[in-house]
């Protein structure tokens, strides 16, 4: 959340683009009455990202933190190369560049050469950095609302947004 438009926002949740009037045709297509629309769960699943984007935010702040510095802390959890952070993250590598930078002044990540390939820099969460991105987690797992889910709703959530992200264009 945050990167694209309102414009982006709403078609997203599903809703007319601008310039248009009306239903769309594929949230009528075969819908019963007491069944939500594209539309209906598009702006649910925004809502709902909303929600978790601000907790997101709160709780990194609580750590001195912007919510972007701990993805990216988080993220290099899974991997350490700044390209590959980059596209995890949907970013530059320039700014990843300097992101990690701000990380590394506050002692949360090391960066160094890859001793592979002197040119690829690597990073790594220091013991204090991921002390941090533990702590917002077990944060995040007891404020969040998923957590309010039982393990089936959590399963059947997770397996319906796999769905979504991989029925994408990106």
């Amino acid at each position: 959340m945050g990167h694209g438009s309102h414009a982006d926002a709403q078609m997203a949740a599903g809703k007319d683009a601008p310039g248009t009037r009306g239903p769309r045709a594929d949230d009528q297509a075969g819908q019963e009455e007491d069944h939500p629309s594209t539309r209906d769960a598009g702006e649910a699943l925004l809502r709902v990202a909303g929600l978790l984007e601000e907790l997101i935010t709160a709780l990194a702040a609580e750590h001195g933190l912007t919510a972007f510095q701990a993805r990216t802390l988080r993220a290099l959890h899974d991997t350490s190369s700044q390209s590959a952070l980059a596209d995890q993250l949907g970013c530059s590598a320039s700014r990843v560049s300097v992101v990690t930078g701000e990380l590394e002044e506050r002692g949360l990540v090391r960066r160094a050469a890859s001793s592979g390939d002197r040119r690829m820099r690597v990073t790594r969460p220091t013991e204090e950095g991921s002390r941090v991105v533990d702590a917002i987690g077990e944060e995040l797992g007891a404020r969040s609302p998923l957590g309010r889910l039982t393990g089936g709703e959590v399963a059947e959530l997770f397996r319906l947004l796999t769905a979504v992200e991989s029925a994408s264009d990106r």
